[in-house]
């Protein structure tokens, strides 16, 4: 059964965040550019990447490099940036800026466009405090039939922005891609083709890694899947492959684990005020946290070693995942001094279409958050209800659209179809929301270019 990367992190980010620990997915790093420092005379352009901004568009762009911003705390740099940009003329254009797909591609070679997307929209946007940066390492044999892949996804969680400098952050950064990068390195074929090896050097690796970098101020988590040497597999990072491997962090949860969580789920466990629930909830968490990550994980995989009557498997997979997420946004809340949504987050099936594989497809990554007016008396019933059908609305709308349809999209189309179903399924108790930010939409129709 396929599984997807970011259900596996939404996993993950829940049950670090229930132990009091901690995103659109962000750029797919291959390469980092150099960490010059920008002239503070700001100089006009002398090329412009992308010719639908003028050279007085780069400007402005330019002027948010301010004098030394790398030394600079987060809170500082925002602070700043957030004086600067607040005209609606501003805020315009840096949303054109974050959307061009030619300085996208730029990333990685132009110090414009690394500072556009690592550094100012990482750091000021609307969901700053948690970053997600994923990718893709490829191990160094001499025939690319022989090499393995790991693709990744790392999170970045802001905890201290006041005590964090700019150039810790993107530091912390750079740090944990190139140690996600050298993970595959100096390896024998041999290696690479063992699969069980691999996934437990892996686990200590990363381990390691976690250890070495992450802060009380700056919180890490990384979920990866590893693909071993296989000359049948096509490149992950294409968007192609149906079957791989990814790695389990924890086993299965066990019988007494669900039958401790079960024991929640009274017979009107529904009407009860969502915050009394949450509040069981994060109770029966703290009391052993290991069985909470084992479920957690569990939900993430869709692998339950448990049958479950349909009542019970709904409480597992949307009473409890839902309520355990809320739980750990308000655990971060804490951390960060004002409130952090809750959110759900997700990768549809890829659609394909034509002869071959890679001639037409589509894939769409989203986000939406949601909040309460009143915890107390929202119950649980409505809160379930309501989530569910918005991800039910997404489903239906990604299932019953044929891709030729949704390949005359782009990301803003199917953002705006997002922010309408968003809207359809807010109640005055509970609003979800979304944006372009949340969504993230990938097409390709090769046919055209076939003889």
């Amino acid at each position: 059964m396929k599984k997807y990367l970011s259900i596996i992190f939404t996993a993950l980010v829940l049950a670090s965040a229930l132990t009091g620990c901690a995103g659109r997915a962000n750029a797919l790093e291959q390469s980092e550019v150099s960490d010059t420092d920008v002239s503070a005379d700001m100089p006009e352009p002398e090329t412009v990447p992308d010719d639908s901004f003028s050279k007085e568009d780069y400007q402005k762009l330019l002027a948010l490099q301010l004098d030394d911003y790398r030394h600079m705390t987060i809170s500082e740099f925002q602070s700043k940036v957030w004086k600067m940009t607040d005209t609606p003329e501003y805020t315009e254009l840096l949303g054109r800026f974050s959307k061009s797909d030619t300085l996208y591609r730029m990333k990685d070679s132009d110090e414009t466009a690394w500072f556009l997307f690592y550094i100012l929209e990482p750091l000021t946007a609307e969901n700053w405090k948690m970053r997600s940066y994923s990718g893709a390492a490829v191990s160094d044999m001499p025939s690319p039939a022989e090499n393995a892949t790991l693709e990744y996804t790392y999170t970045l969680t802001i905890l201290a922005p006041d005590k964090v400098m700019v150039k810790d952050y993107n530091d912390m950064r750079a740090n944990v891609k190139d140690a996600l990068h050298d993970i595959l390195r100096n390896r024998t074929k041999e290696e690479l083709q063992n699969e069980a090896l691999m996934l437990t050097e892996l686990k200590t690796y990363i381990d390691e890694i976690l250890s070495d970098l992450q802060t009380p101020e700056v919180s890490i988590d990384i979920a990866y899947a590893y693909f071993p040497i296989s000359a049948e597999n096509e490149n992950p990072a294409g968007g192609y492959l149906d079957d791989y491997v990814e790695q389990r962090r924890h086993p299965n949860g066990t019988e007494e684990d669900y039958r401790s969580l079960l024991s929640l789920k009274t017979s009107d466990y529904q009407d009860m005020a969502l915050a009394d629930f949450n509040r069981a909830l994060l109770e029966w968490t703290n009391e052993n946290p290991e069985r909470m990550e084992r479920i957690s994980e569990d939900t993430g995989w869709n692998d339950f070693q448990i049958e479950f009557t349909d009542e019970e498997l709904s409480f597992v997979k949307l009473t409890a995942f839902l309520s355990g997420i809320e739980n750990g946004k308000a655990i971060q809340s804490d951390y960060a001094g004002e409130t952090v949504s809750p959110y759900y987050e997700e990768e549809l099936p890829q659609k394909n279409a034509g002869k071959s594989r890679a001639a037409a497809w589509c894939r769409l990554y989203y986000r939406f958050s949601w909040r309460m007016k009143d915890a107390e008396t929202v119950t649980v019933g409505e809160r379930d209800r309501q989530i569910a059908d918005m991800i039910d609305a997404i489903h239906a709308f990604w299932n019953d659209t044929d891709i030729e349809s949704l390949l005359k999209l782009n990301e803003s189309d199917i953002a705006q179809k997002l922010e309408k179903l968003a809207a359809a399924h807010s109640t005055d108790q509970i609003t979800i929301t979304t944006s372009q930010e949340q969504v993230h939409f990938e097409h390709m129709d090769e046919r055209q270019y076939a003889n």
